[in-house]
């Protein structure tokens, strides 16, 4: 298949050793809105994804509560050389959940893969491509997967892991890569998210709206989230949309910390055990869209 995507069935199995009330940013003055009419989207690098977190059943099954939870869920760091791993996580989901699975990437001998897991009851993929880098501009070139919803939402979702020695040229080539799928797929409307070490000793996070100007762009994970689960207060993980999309969004938006949505002390567990970033979320309506 085209770049190294893989498509998995998925089968049920049911578990509910955990529930997980996310917290959420609400606007005022909405109307309501029919059941059904919103996707949440989820960006999350699980860190060294692979047979030992799958080996742990809690931790496997926290992830995946985590994870069911989300109608997309742009996954980085897949570290595992063969799929099983990732099979059997999906085996942990709901039947209704499939995913796409990028080529495995990077200049070294620690290659990664971008994963994207979706709800099938809620939207398709209408294409998918490895952005071709001609100039090696990228440690692990985006992946951008061209989705709709069934009440027609098209737009695109282009997953990254920016690498935090060469943040700041890799997020200013990031414009580039999101106008190579838009032309491609002829869709304005796209979510550029990820890992972007966009912050920290890695990249003055001021800069950020300079590379996606508010004319052009939404960051809706800011400067002022903390996305790491270290003691110190960083926005490495983020969520920008185009201008276009803008129609789109709820308004929702939020960082899940699962250290305190789950008793993970109970079953011997740390935050560390199942990542080092936390899942950060933003709210789209399925049934706005007029481009």
């Amino acid at each position: 298949m085209k770049n190294g995507r893989r498509v998995f069935a998925v089968t049920c199995l049911a578990f509910s050793l955990f529930t997980c009330a996310s917290g959420r940013f609400q606007e005022t003055g909405e109307e309501p809105e029919p059941p059904g009419s919103r996707i949440r989207v989820y960006s999350f690098n699980i860190r060294i994804f692979g047979a030992a977190k799958m080996a742990r059943p809690g931790v496997a099954a926290i992830l995946a509560d985590i994870i069911s939870k989300a109608d997309i869920a742009a996954i980085q760091e897949v570290r595992s050389a063969g799929a099983a791993p990732v099979e059997k996580f999906m085996a942990l989901l709901p039947e209704n959940y499939a995913c796409v699975l990028g080529p495995r990437e990077g200049r070294s001998r620690s290659k990664e893969q971008f994963w994207i897991i979706y709800n099938t009851e809620k939207l398709a993929v209408l294409a998918e491509e490895t952005w071709p880098d001609s100039g090696d501009k990228f440690e692990r070139s985006p992946l951008a997967i061209y989705f709709q919803t069934a009440d027609k939402f098209d737009f695109i979702l282009m997953d990254n892991h920016i690498r935090p020695s060469n943040a700041a040229a890799e997020i200013e080539a990031l414009p580039e890569a999101a106008a190579y799928y838009r032309g491609l797929w002829q869709e304005p409307d796209l979510l550029v998210l990820g890992d972007f070490n966009a912050d920290g000793l890695y990249y003055d996070e001021t800069l950020l709206a300079e590379v996606f100007p508010e004319d052009s762009w939404k960051i809706i994970i800011t400067n002022d989230l903390d996305t790491t689960v270290a003691a110190a207060d960083n926005t490495y993980d983020r969520i920008i949309i185009s201008y276009s999309a803008i129609e789109d969004y709820t308004g929702n938006h939020g960082v899940i910390r699962f250290d305190d949505l789950y008793g993970l002390d109970d079953y011997g567990i740390t935050p560390g055990d199942l990542s080092d970033h936390y899942p950060v979320w933003a709210e789209f309506f399925i049934h706005r869209d007029r481009d």
